[in-house]
């Protein structure tokens, strides 16, 4: 079934019977020490079935009161996931809508934070309604101590604004300009001018997509911090044990 297909009536029905559920994938620095993780949706349809983001995201992208079930529903499971466990200071990386920062998803980021560390992920192409209101929100997670990472950098024109306009503590770069950069010399000119103006500001990077040793090797020469992808973890359901090499100290978090 592709995303044509699907209903937003369908969607809420996977929202309010949990079958939307957090997966989650490792990020690991440059000595392939675990640091944290992404947590990405997917829709358990079977067993045999799950439903990548990509093909219901978009569908409810525009609307506020699914976004924001949806966001509250992956809180909610996270905070019961990361509750009892002791996270040695890792992180965890959540996408958020920034019309789905309302207050009760706020108060959740807040509780989360309380387990382990939170960091939420704005999408540069994400339609900003009233920029104030947003930084003002910015700032008060921040004040929780929340971190705040900029999404799929790269992938919009507006990418000096953004980087200008907010506090961001990360940067990630998409996949798309991570893929085959081993083999492609014009793509790894253009992932190394992206750096080098995110190294500008002094931002932590967060590479995504990194499958191969190659390209593993190419990134730590350009001293990017942090990376993401199958070469270390496919993302897995709560509670599965993929990947675990010894976690950072927890006043490391402060560092990345």
């Amino acid at each position: 079934m592709n995303s044509i297909e699907i209903t937003k009536t369908q969607i809420t029905d996977a929202i309010s019977t949990g079958k939307i559920q957090p997966f989650i994938q490792t990020i690991v620095n440059v000595n392939k020490s675990l640091v944290g993780f992404e947590a990405l949706s997917r829709w358990i349809v079977s067993d045999h079935e799950i439903r990548l983001p990509s093909e219901f995201i978009p569908i409810i992208k525009d609307d506020q009161r699914l976004s924001e079930n949806l966001t509250i529903s992956i809180l909610l499971q996270l905070i019961d996931h990361f509750k009892p466990h002791n996270n040695n200071g890792l992180f965890i990386s959540i996408n958020i809508y920034s019309h789905s920062l309302t207050t009760p998803v706020i108060h959740l980021l807040v509780t989360l934070n309380q387990s382990i560390n939170v960091v939420i992920e704005i999408l540069e192409n994400d339609d900003l309604e009233n920029i104030d209101n947003f930084r003002m929100t910015l700032h008060y997670l921040k004040v929780k101590g929340i971190k705040i990472a900029l999404d799929d950098f790269g992938c919009d024109k507006n990418i000096n604004d953004r980087l200008f306009d907010h506090p961001f503590d990360y940067v990630k770069i998409d996949r798309l300009f991570v893929r085959d950069i081993d083999t492609n010399l014009s793509k790894l000119k253009s992932l190394q001018a992206m750096v080098t103006l995110i190294q500008y500001f002094n931002l932590p990077i967060i590479a995504e997509g990194v499958e191969t040793e190659s390209v593993f090797k190419l990134l730590t020469n350009l001293n990017i911090e942090m990376y993401q992808g199958y070469l270390f973890s496919k993302p897995n359901p709560l509670g599965a044990k993929p990947y675990q090499p010894t976690p950072l100290a927890s006043n490391d978090f402060e560092n990345n």
